[in-house]
């Protein structure tokens, strides 16, 4: 059972994460030969003061 996770900043509307969750899934349970129901997808939003960009906070490049 592949699990993805996918780690990125906050923002994404529940729309979109649903896009894309049903558009990974297919990908990978394409790419594995088995069926939708055995790929698990993890979205971990991080808030901006959490990621560090060229040595610093994403949240001080605003």
């Amino acid at each position: 059972m592949p699990v993805i996770t996918i780690a990125g900043n906050d923002g994404i509307t529940i729309e979109k994460k649903r896009e894309m969750v049903k558009k990974v899934s297919e990908v990978v349970a394409e790419a594995y030969d088995l069926p939708i129901e055995a790929i698990t997808v993890l979205v971990q939003p991080y808030a901006k003061e959490d990621i560090g960009v060229a040595g610093g906070l994403l949240s001080d490049k605003e």
